[in-house]
């Protein structure tokens, strides 16, 4: 464990242009850490301050100087765990190919990630539970609004080339998001490692979010729409 002679616990104070002060690791960034590492292994419900604090090196009142409380401090988590899955579906969706390809390729990555990051799946699993209007999504987190944008700009493009039927964002990534949460965790995580439960394979998981994906966009070939979800 750090010492706490080790730290700086002084508050990140905002540049004028509202940005933070790029430093080695703030002890913002480190509760941050030490906060998705514990997730990861227990859930939002294992997270204590009293655990982040000795972990981090610092009294646990002074996580109050970061953070508001533990809620504060799980959606941090959350804002992480979204730009890093934001990331993985841009690259996956900058790769050169079709609408069908470039569908298949980011549902692939992102269910990909899921598995193999399993605290980001339970952070899910905690924001599917709570209710939060599309609006308030954006604004809560650019990068959700991003992957929103990214989503909404190939689903348009595959509508036009006539490859895929006309499926609002607002329906697709929610049926997206709920898939591949269900596969990775519908029988929970192991507490010895933190691990997804589950029988089926990374390859099998992966395999079906994708034929998911494309079975819920594509064109009938009878030409009929199905009715919205």
């Amino acid at each position: 464990m750090l010492g706490v002679e080790e730290i700086d616990d002084t508050p990140d104070r905002p540049l004028r242009n509202g940005t933070r002060p790029v430093s080695a690791r703030s002890t913002r960034d480190r509760i941050v850490d030490v906060a998705e590492e514990i997730i990861s292994r227990h859930g939002m419900e294992g997270l204590r301050l009293k655990d982040v604090a000795e972990r981090v090196g610092i009294q646990p009142p002074s996580v109050f100087t970061h953070f508001e409380g533990r809620e504060a401090i799980g959606d941090a988590v959350a804002h992480r765990v979204l730009a890093q899955i934001a990331a993985v579906l841009d690259a996956a969706l900058d790769e050169r190919g079709d609408e069908e390809a470039r569908l298949r390729r980011g549902a692939r990555a992102v269910a990909a990630h899921l598995f193999d990051h399993p605290g980001h799946t339970r952070m899910i699993l905690r924001d599917l539970a709570r209710s939060r209007s599309g609006p308030e999504l954006a604004l809560w987190s650019p990068d959700l609004a991003r992957i929103g944008e990214r989503v909404e700009a190939l689903l348009a493009a595959g509508a036009r080339s006539g490859a895929f039927r006309l499926v609002p964002t607002g329906a697709f990534l929610p049926v997206l998001e709920g898939a591949i949460a269900a596969s990775v965790g519908w029988s929970g995580f192991r507490e010895a490692d933190g691990r997804p439960a589950v029988d089926l394979t990374r390859e099998e998981i992966v395999a079906r979010i994708e034929d998911l994906a494309w079975a819920y966009v594509r064109r009938p070939t009878d030409g009929k729409e199905p009715p919205e979800a």
